[in-house]
């Protein structure tokens, strides 16, 4: 997968008449309420093709580009759209190029009929070279069509039959949970020290937050202090989209927790991510002046690494950027499940936002 930005999560190649206020609409409202980007346009499908249509519009091509898995879904009367074919088309190329996600969707429809251009999709087909037969440039198309359609036709992909025992809602869930966990990134970023918070507050925040369906990122590993932050943990910061600091009375002692919260801090003024700060049983005038246990842990760091250590200092302008966040204050089983839904319909209200 290319490492550009992209500006959609997911783009949805559909016909509008067979399934674009069914099915597919269905599928574009379920990623849309997981937080997921999708590219979902009504076409045009009953105008009458002209000889010298061009191909898709420009900004549908930026966006099947700027995507990260395109899902196309072959209807029955997917290969009558000259724009579904085209489209398909573009896609493929992008899956070759930069190395896109495909997944198709065989719509009541068999694979062997969109490979082998069967039934509906022989006809549709034979109609198009038809209508092109004394154009070569069009004939052209056709034949990139037709080399598309048996290319997708061999994807992995989901196969839906109404005649199964199978309810549209399941295979539509089974999608995007699919999508979920495809897409890079989280939605929120756990930093947090495990002998303080892992089985109390934090991991109630994180359970909470999987049950919502969000994606979030918590190391469920036991470190010691002196470990080095992986390079795991710093991708997992970058490519979320909140952070959540949990600063507990240990939390200084932690040079882990302050690597992470100085690429947290770093990320929030190159990135413009989002962070949010929970005062877990601390001041959050102890952690900005490093005092108390944030004082003496400093102190402990100072005389590990020299009290000019670049990496201290790194360390402590992170704690004193926390001046300047608004967070939210709690005591030990006080008022947490209200903090966590509050915390949680924040998010929602954030993620959004991006979209």
């Amino acid at each position: 997968m290319s490492n550009e930005l992209k500006n959609y999560d997911v783009f949805l190649n559909f016909h509008g008449k067979d399934s674009g206020y069914t099915f597919t609409g269905t599928l574009y409202n379920a990623l849309r309420s997981k937080r997921i980007k999708t590219f979902f346009t009504k076409h045009e499908y009953g105008r009458k093709l002209h000889t010298d249509d061009s191909h898709i519009p420009p900004f549908t091509l930026k966006a099947i580009k700027e995507s990260r898995i395109s899902v196309v879904v072959l209807s029955e009367n997917y290969a009558s759209s000259s724009r579904c074919l085209d489209e398909l088309v573009a896609i493929l190329e992008c899956k070759r190029t930069i190395n896109q996600l495909v997944w198709p969707i065989f719509y009541k429809v068999d694979p062997s009929q969109v490979r082998h251009q069967k039934g509906s999709y022989g006809e549709h087909i034979c109609n198009f070279k038809n209508f092109f037969r004394d154009y070569n440039d069009s004939n052209e198309r056709v034949k990139q069509w037709r080399a598309a359609l048996s290319e997708v036709s061999k994807l992995s992909g989901w196969l839906y039959n109404d005649r199964r025992s199978q309810y549209e809602y399941e295979f539509i869930e089974r999608i995007v949970e699919s999508t979920v966990q495809a897409l890079p990134g989280y939605d929120v970023f756990l930093s947090f020290t495990g002998e303080d918070t892992r089985y109390t507050f934090t991991g109630f925040l994180y359970n909470a937050f999987r049950r919502e369906g969000f994606k979030i990122f918590m190391d469920d590993e036991e470190l010691e202090s002196g470990n080095q932050i992986s390079q795991k943990l710093m991708r997992a910061i970058e490519s979320s989209k909140i952070s959540i600091v949990v600063l507990s009375e240990n939390y200084a002692y932690s040079t882990w927790c302050l690597d992470e919260l100085a690429k947290i801090i770093e990320c929030m003024k190159t990135n413009n991510q989002m962070v949010w700060p929970i005062f877990y049983n601390v001041q959050k005038s102890d952690v900005c002046n490093q005092t108390k246990s944030y004082g003496e842990a400093m102190t402990e760091h100072e005389k590990r690494f020299g009290k000019d250590s670049e990496k201290v200092q790194k360390w402590r302008s992170a704690l004193s950027e926390i001046k300047n966040l608004e967070g939210d204050h709690v005591k030990q089983n006080e008022y947490v499940m209200l903090l966590i839904n509050y915390l949680i319909y924040a998010s929602l209200l954030s993620v959004f936002d991006h979209l």
